[in-house]
This record gives C-alpha cells, structure tokens and sequence, in this order.
C-alpha cells in the first residue's frame, strides 16, 4: 500500500499540474477569440469613421487617431500572440493585457463622453472574464478604469460648470462596479466549475489505479498459496 499511496501521490502532482496547464490554454484560447473579435470591430469602427467623415476629416482628428491607435495595438498584440511562446510567456500576457486595457479604455474615456459607462462595463467584464491576468491583477485594473471614469467626469463637469449633474456619477459609479462584480462572480463560477470537473476525473483515476492494483495483490496472493503445478495448468 505504501508504494500504491506514492504512486497516487507523484501522479495527483501531475494531475494538478495537466490541470493547470489546462486552464492557462482555456484562457488563453478565450483570449485569442476576444482579441480577434476586439480587432475586427475596430477596424470596422475606424473604416466607418473615415468614410462618414470623409468630407472633413480634419474635424475628427481625434477620433480617428485614437481608433487608429487602438486598431494598431490590437492587430500587433493579435500577430504576436500566435506564437505559442509568446502566448504561453506570463510578461507577453501581462503586458498585452496593460496595454489592451489603455488604450481601450482611454479611447472609451475620450470619444465616449458622458456615454463612457456604457463601453466600460463591457471593458470591466473582458478584463475579469477574458484577459489572461490573476484576479487580484484583474481586480486592481478594474479598479484603475473606474477611478479614471470618475476622475475625468468630475474633472469635465468642473470645466464645464454642471454642478448639478453630479448626482449623475452615483449611477454611472454604480455600474462599473456592477460590471466588476458580475465579471468576478462569472470568473468565480467558471473555475468552481472546471475545478470540479478536474476533482471528479482525479477520482475516477485513482478509483481505477487502487482496483487494478488491488486486483494485481490478489493474483499475487492466490498464486502464493496455490500449488505450482496447479498454478501453471
């Protein structure tokens, strides 16, 4: 039984370690499918700005710029990833995911205006749900973007003198972090789910490991007490 325990115990080891292997590629397979969504709607977003405001396109400097921007990093952080070391590199995740979330999230700021946390939310949900960052990364970056929104609102309604609308933040606040918690409980759920689905297959593993090796002490057993002759007819 003592060598049957450590061999369940080097093979739970590597178990533990398939299973988390297996979830950086589960996350990183998201990831790829966001980013590849993410760059075509930019793109799209960019050529509907230039064609709409082909006229005067020295009016909308700014929006163009900033989709040009934004298209360029995902299309770089895109062609990069496809190689698996790249992808698998935890500095190439966390740097691609610092940057998808400023520029994202600066461009949102910017050309957004008082809409901006309608945009974020859904930027809140990718950086908890598809980004490949631990939580308490996710968590803190959540947390930047949500500052930054509340920052730049007050600062425009200073500027501009609405001291009435800022009552307005309350809600606007209220969302982000609704989106925040939503993604947290999804990524929650998401890994309870895989978690189980790894503790069930581990003991169906070791359910099979203990009754074959209990069936092979058994034959050693009979054959032991069983006369040669009989044994070999």
């Amino acid at each position: 039984m003592g060598r049957l325990e450590n061999w369940l115990m080097v093979d739970g080891m590597e178990l533990e370690t398939l299973y988390q292997r297996y979830c950086i590629r589960l996350k990183h397979a998201l990831f790829l499918s966001g980013l590849t969504v993410s760059t075509i709607v930019s793109i799209g977003i960019l050529i509907t700005t230039c064609v709409l405001h082909v006229q005067d396109l020295h009016k909308s400097i700014l929006p163009i710029t900033m989709m040009s921007v934004v298209t360029f990093a995902l299309i770089a952080i895109l062609m990069a990833s496809q190689f698996p070391v790249v992808l698998e590199s935890e500095a190439w995740a966390l740097m691609s995911s610092l940057v998808i979330t400023a520029s994202a999230a600066t461009a949102m700021l910017l050309l957004a205006g008082r809409h901006a946390p309608l945009p974020l939310f859904a930027l809140l949900l990718v950086i908890h749900t598809m980004l490949p960052l631990s939580r308490s990364v996710a968590l803190a970056l959540a947390t930047i973007v949500t500052v930054a929104h509340v920052a730049t609102s007050i600062a425009h309604r200073l500027h501009e003198d609405e001291a009435a609308d800022f009552l307005q933040l309350v809600p606007e606040t209220v969302i982000l972090v609704t989106g925040s918690l939503t993604g947290v409980y999804y990524r929650h759920l998401t890994e309870e789910a895989h978690r189980r689905t790894f503790v069930g297959t581990r003991t169906c593993i070791e359910s099979r490991v203990k009754l074959e090796c209990e069936k092979g002490q058994q034959e050693q057993l009979l054959l032991s007490v069983i006369p040669a002759y009989i044994a070999a007819e």
